[in-house]
């Protein structure tokens, strides 16, 4: 009986090819060129072979002879699914799936080989070192996409994880050092580095990054997986900081826990990730003393400050205990309304639709409300933006600083990005709040989870135009002011979008009268907004 979940042999599977030497002949009519359709042939036809009862030393061969060209598409079709807005489009959801299946069959062919390496197959038992290696790879790689893509990573992928490096284990490969020429750059491998990648991949808080994050972690990972060292023999606690632990019989990732706790783990092993965080630490050092990222091998396209900043980021990921949070969250069930677009969010905020300044001057009553509440209390529908509309959302949790939350699957709503500007207003609450999209995730069921960092400062709407000779007919567009937070030491800012700021740049702004502002400092660009410091001029 197999010790992992295969597929059927069926008599009646009848591949394209039955051993290597045919393999190859038939990827040379393969459609390259046209990596969609190559994706599908191979896809049927690697699925069909893994249906073909193979003799087990001809099926390694297939799988070896199969690495290259299916890697190739699948690197292609994956820039049609990678850093796109959530939930995926339909298209988008078909390809992804494709991909995944794709990784899957191949897997599931090492996987073949695998099992009988453990049923005493002599041939396949001297290859299990590369076996375990390649199994783990794809394990990897699939789930690297599900990164890309912001999607949840089933818990069953974990626990197939699992599972392959402890039959390495029992196998005494873990350690054996094998070449992977499919790698980048460092081909020098074994089955615990790549487990090692696929543990710390999924444990830098993957979908907190953008894709050039993702792929610097990858790139990372390649050289430093090595330097994460997995044993049976529990750590000591380093300043406090407790030991990484991860279930070879669970489905989760690898969780600090204590000594009594670790007891209790069915099949634990102990991540000693001290010579990593001695890179990290050494590296951090020296960008801080000026250091070029090239010199330091972490890539010529590696620039300062965000090199030092996503270091940083993965020391605490990989190498620190879980930092108390400055401000306490609350567990919560509420409903929570959202909408995206400066637009959309200048009419919640104000109360009515932009117009042009001259058109529609504020009333003295609307003026009283923006001075009372912050925004005009009354607003027509027929006024609204094209496109409006408030979505339904469950707020998990909440602080002071930002909100977990979550659209469930088939409520109607748009399309998030990293990094977006977005408008809250939790059902307890009077009025609306203002967050950067922070984290994004897809559920397995098609929820959508969100994590916001709440942007300080009460809200206001107003209208910004350019001055100067050339832009004399320019239109005011709409904008946001928030309100400095002194506890914070946060200053009165304006949100613009993207584009508008340059230093020194001078603008017409109208609140409830015309003032004119001159720009001063970025405090952060957002995906559709920039954030600027300005002050008023005579």
């Amino acid at each position: 009986m197999s010790a992992f979940p295969l597929p059927g042999l069926s008599p009646t599977a009848s591949p394209e090819f039955v051993d290597a030497d045919e393999c190859k002949a038939w990827l040379e009519n393969v459609p390259l060129a046209n990596v969609a359709a190559a994706q599908r042939v191979l896809l049927a036809q690697v699925k069909e072979f893994n249906r073909f009862p193979a003799n087990a030393a001809h099926r390694f061969a297939v799988m070896e002879a199969l690495r290259e060209p299916v890697n190739f598409v699948q690197i292609e079709q994956a820039k049609r699914f990678a850093n796109r807005a959530l939930p995926m489009a339909q298209a988008e959801a078909d390809i992804f799936e494709d991909t995944n299946a794709l990784w899957d069959e191949m897997r599931a062919g090492y996987l073949r080989c695998l099992d009988s390496a453990l049923n005493g197959d002599a041939a396949m038992r001297a290859q299990g070192g590369l076996i375990c290696q390649r199994v783990l790879a794809y394990a990897g790689l699939k789930m690297f996409h599900h990164f890309r893509a912001y999607r949840q990573v089933p818990p069953r992928e974990w626990r197939g994880t699992h599972a392959v490096y402890a039959a390495a284990e029992q196998l005494g490969v873990a350690e054996e050092p094998v070449k992977d020429f499919l790698n980048r750059d460092v081909h020098d491998t074994s089955p615990r580095i790549a487990y090692a990648r696929a543990l710390l991949m999924g444990l830098c808080n993957p979908n907190e990054l953008a894709q050039r994050q993702l792929t610097f972690v990858a790139f990372l990972l390649e050289r430093w997986a090595a330097k994460l060292e997995i044993g049976l023999e529990a750590l000591p606690e380093d300043d406090g900081v407790l030991p990484l632990v991860v279930d070879l019989a669970g489905e989760r990732l690898p969780e600090r826990l204590d000594t009594a706790a670790a007891t209790r783990v069915g099949e634990a092993r102990y991540l000693d990730a001290r010579k990593l965080a001695k890179s990290l630490r050494n590296r951090v050092g020296l960008l801080r003393k000026g250091e070029s990222p090239a010199k330091l091998a972490l890539g010529e396209d590696c620039i300062q400050p965000s090199c030092e900043q996503l270091l940083v980021f993965l020391f605490r990921q990989w190498c620190q205990g879980k930092l108390p949070r400055s401000t306490e969250r609350r567990a919560t069930a509420a409903a929570v309304q959202a909408c995206t677009e400066l637009g959309a969010i200048h009419y919640l905020v104000t109360g009515r639709a932009f117009r042009q300044p001259q058109q529609a001057q504020l009333t003295k009553q609307q003026r009283e409300e923006i001075a009372t509440f912050g925004r005009i209390s009354t607003r027509q529908d027929d006024e609204k933006p094209q496109g409006f509309a408030l979505e339904q959302w469950r707020l998990e949790d909440e602080s002071a600083q930002g909100l977990r939350m979550i659209r469930r699957a088939g409520t109607p709503g748009k399309r998030y990005s990293h990094a977006q500007l977005v408008c809250v207003q939790p059902g307890d609450a009077k009025s609306f709040l203002l967050g950067q999209v922070r984290w994004l995730m897809e559920g397995e069921n098609g929820d959508l989870h969100a994590g916001v960092r709440l942007l300080p400062g009460s809200p206001a709407g107003c209208a910004v135009r350019a001055t100067g000779v050339n832009v004399q007919n320019e239109k005011f567009s709409p904008a946001l002011l928030l309100g400095a937070v002194p506890a914070i030491n946060s200053p009165m800012s304006i949100l613009l979008p993207p584009g508008w700021f340059k230093p020194k740049r001078v603008l017409d702004l109208i609140v409830d009268g015309l003032t004119r502002i001159r720009l001063l400092e970025v405090l952060e660009r957002g995906l559709d907004y920039e954030r600027v410091t300005f002050e008023k001029l005579p």
